[in-house]
């Protein structure tokens, strides 16, 4: 009998036993700890660490609204006397830009490993009407505002003092900064090309930088003068500079070589054959400017450059020929700054501008051109919150095209063809 009820209640544990089992199979196992991104502070605030690797990313972008009213007017004058007008109506357009920025960083025994990217993503309508006026022979040409575009700003790698890619140009300095919105002033260097450079860092604040660019970066074809020759030597570019508390500075020059032009006089047959002329007369450019950093509220630049058959160190590429008629370099300088002050942590003001000028160039046999503008403004500023700037600006803008030519004193005559233009914006950024 004892046996019967031991085989029975072992019987009943190993069925226990099994339900048990089963049961606990049918419970769900436990999951592998997850693997949480983790704040990397070696590169400042907004960098993480891309899970399973070495490498810190930070990831960031703006949105930029714009309202714009704009008003050009066209005067043109023969010996003095005024000959014509294109005055149309003002026009008012809106322009919007997204963009997204990707920064990631690794640190290796060579130093940091970067790579940077900026896309941005733009749209914007007219659909041509008021402001878009061509004075024909002059060339000067204001955009419509039509834009639906997306493009690589910035897209570079950054390793042992090199850098690959489409960066900043080692020539650019000011670049244009106190200017607001996604169309800013005119008359200034400010180039993104595609570039291979090195920078030695001495200590102190003090650098060198040596740099083979992208010449069809600062080329374009403008009214009678036609590049023949594709880029066969790129543009050399070094500088020395300096950043400190007080501030920075920058001295850099560029080697801009020329191709062969096909020539047309202003006013002549395009059905003609254009006259050839050589582009051997190479050019070159060279920008000296400062920065004053005073009492972290307000910031000064000045900057001035000289260039000389390189009209895209003036940021004249589509206005100003690097070569004249005969083929002589034509040279041609600008000075420009800004003055940014912060009234309040929120609260800034801003006056920027710039003057261009060039020297005077063959057009024909007996003709000759010279081009001269300005571009100055004042904005105001506020950052009701972290990340966002709301700012109005004003800017009013000429620029100048005077002739003179004639076979004998009875046929001599001057011209001009000036553009005036005023225009007030509103812009909205979220920065993130």
């Amino acid at each position: 009998m004892k046996t019967v009820i031991k085989n029975v209640l072992l019987g009943s544990v190993a069925g226990l036993a099994m339900v048990g089992t089963a049961a606990a199979a049918d419970l769900p196992v436990k999951a592998k700890a997850a693997e949480y991104v983790k704040v990397c502070s070696a590169y400042g605030a907004g960098f993480y660490y891309i899970p399973g690797t070495d490498t810190c990313l930070k990831v960031g972008g703006y949105v930029t609204a714009d309202v714009y009213y704009t008003d050009v007017k066209f005067t043109e004058r023969l010996n003095g006397f005024d000959t014509g007008a294109v005055d149309p109506d003002g026009e008012s357009y809106f322009q919007t830009r997204a963009a997204i920025q990707l920064d990631a960083r690794t640190q290796t025994e060579y130093g940091t490993l970067r790579s940077y990217i900026e896309a941005r993503f733009e749209y914007g309508e007219s659909y041509g009407f008021g402001q878009n006026a061509n004075t024909g022979d002059a060339g000067l040409v204001f955009s419509d505002n039509s834009i639906n575009d997306a493009y690589l700003k910035f897209g570079y790698i950054q390793f042992a003092g090199f850098t690959f890619g489409k960066a900043t140009s080692a020539f650019d300095f000011w670049a244009g900064d106190g200017w607001l919105g996604i169309e800013p002033g005119n008359y200034y260097s400010d180039v993104t090309p595609n570039l291979v450079s090195y920078t030695a860092d001495f200590g102190n604040g003090f650098s060198a930088t040596i740099s083979l660019e992208d010449a069809y970066a600062r080329e374009s074809n403008i009214d009678n003068y036609i590049i023949l020759d594709g880029q066969q030597v790129p543009d050399i570019v070094a500088n020395i500079a300096y950043e400190g508390s007080w501030g920075a500075f920058k001295v850099s020059g560029a080697y801009h070589n020329n191709g062969d032009y096909g020539i047309l006089p202003y006013g002549g047959d395009a059905e003609l054959d254009p006259w050839y002329v050589t582009g051997s007369d190479d050019g070159w450019a060279v920008l000296a400017g400062v920065r004053f950093d005073i009492a972290e509220t307000t910031t000064l630049y000045v900057e001035g450059t000289y260039a000389k058959g390189a009209s895209g160190y003036l940021g004249l590429a589509s206005t100003l020929p690097n070569v004249d008629f005969y083929g002589d370099a034509v040279g041609g300088w600008y000075i420009g700054g800004a003055l940014i002050h912060y009234w309040t942590p929120t609260v800034f003001t801003g006056v920027v501008g710039s003057y261009t000028e060039s020297d005077s160039f063959s057009t024909g046999f007996f003709d000759s051109a010279s081009f001269s503008g300005y571009n100055v403004g004042v904005n105001i500023g506020w950052q009701p919150v972290k990340g966002l700037t709301l700012a109005l600006q004003y800017d009013y803008l000429n620029a100048d095209w005077d002739y003179a030519g004639g076979t004998t004193f009875e046929d001599f005559y001057t011209a001009s063809t000036t553009a005036d233009q005023n225009r007030i914006m509103f812009s909205a950024k979220r920065s993130f």
